[in-house]
């Protein structure tokens, strides 16, 4: 039998076997996210319920800024997004940046957090490979002091303050790399890569190479020799952010390709020979706020009739194949609203349609 770990190689070496590789995450797990053995045992359960050829392990995006100290508001409803509900920041005046120290691995937040990919990763015994989520070390700062919605808190800070904002980029640099290497002791395969190409673009080309890309590189390479599917994912901003991104060393690209203002998969095939993760439009006129369209998370998987969605699905699925050829991963550009569960079962099922047409001409 064909483990999933067997496609995703299968991908990287430009072959697809029984059928193309296809995987998603989203939504959150905000209610179980802050405990190892509940975090762990969803994430298993939603493999399982899925059958997806990787698993981007999906912390609340706020566990590292946590482990330094920032005070987060527990979840109350599954939609309640942990990363939206910081209390207090870990760092509130650039000063205190120059007194961040490296934060235990041993307790805490971040054995939490390298528990649960290890009971992940013990479950699964290699048939899937696991990703752990890990944000570039300048976006980790970002989330340190504001987050998504107060991005220039932290550019001012390496605006007016460089001198402490360069001592923390060091702390939380080597954090980083101190994480990941757990990571993969844990059992990691690789790391899902979160950069946010809208943040390098209010940085500016001269700031992202100085006190992002160069930290963000040297991540990776700290990691390289122990692991064998790194993906970079490059949220926001458009086709020509993405473009600096492309030279990093990783096995996987992934980004809104369906994004007009986005490169395609086939224009992205022109500018790299790694392999494609997307095909899908993962969210359709999303919200971060708004509940209601945060239920019914419009996207290609949306609609009640089961074959137009099918329909649709497959002539994208296909398409993606033809674009980008057999180093391709089918997914979304981003996380999956809870909407799109239901069909993920369909989706399945036409990843096995196609495998079996492009076998049957072979």
């Amino acid at each position: 039998m064909i483990t999933h770990t067997q496609r995703v190689k299968a991908a990287l070496e430009g072959k697809i076997l029984d059928r193309p590789a296809f995987a998603a995450w989203g939504p959150h797990m905000n209610l179980v996210d802050r405990n190892a053995k509940d975090f762990a045992k969803a994430t298993i359960d939603y493999q399982n319920a899925y059958n997806f050829d990787f698993i981007k392990v999906m912390p609340n995006g706020m566990y590292f800024p946590e482990a330094f100290g920032q005070k987060l508001r527990n979840a109350e409803h599954i939609l309640d997004e942990t990363w939206q509900n910081t209390e207090i920041n870990a760092i509130n005046d650039p000063h205190e940046w120059a007194k961040l120290k490296v934060p235990s691995m041993k307790e805490g937040v971040f054995a939490r957090e390298i528990e649960a990919v290890k009971r992940i990763a013990d479950h699964f015994q290699g048939d899937v490979p696991v990703l752990p989520t890990v944000f570039s070390p300048f976006i980790w700062m970002g989330e340190m002091t504001g987050g998504f919605f107060r991005q220039e808190t932290i550019l001012a800070h390496f605006k007016y303050s460089e001198e402490y904002a360069k001592i923390g980029l060091r702390i939380v640099n080597e954090t980083n790399e101190i994480l990941m290497e757990e990571f993969v002791k844990a059992g990691a395969d690789g790391f899902f890569l979160g950069y946010q190409a809208g943040m390098a673009g209010l940085m500016g080309k001269e700031m992202f190479e100085e006190y992002g890309k160069k930290y963000d590189i040297a991540n990776i390479e700290k990691v390289k020799g122990k692991t064998w599917f790194n993906m970079a994912h490059v949220c926001h901003g458009n086709a020509e952010l993405t473009e600096w991104f492309l030279d990093y060393p990783v096995e996987a690209f992934n980004w809104a390709d369906q994004d007009p203002e986005h490169h395609s998969l086939e224009e992205m095939r022109k500018l790299t020979d790694a392999v494609l993760i997307g095909g899908l439009n993962h969210s359709v006129n999303g919200s971060y706020r708004d509940l209601s369209i945060m239920l019914k998370s419009p996207s290609d998987l949306s609609g009640g009739d089961r074959e137009t969605v099918k329909m649709r699905v497959k002539r994208k699925v296909e398409a993606a194949i033809r674009a980008a050829g057999p180093k391709v991963i089918i997914s979304g550009g981003c996380g999956w609203g809870i909407g799109s569960l239901p069909r993920f079962g369909l989706w399945e099922e036409v990843m096995e349609e196609v495998g079996a047409e492009i076998n049957a001409v072979k």
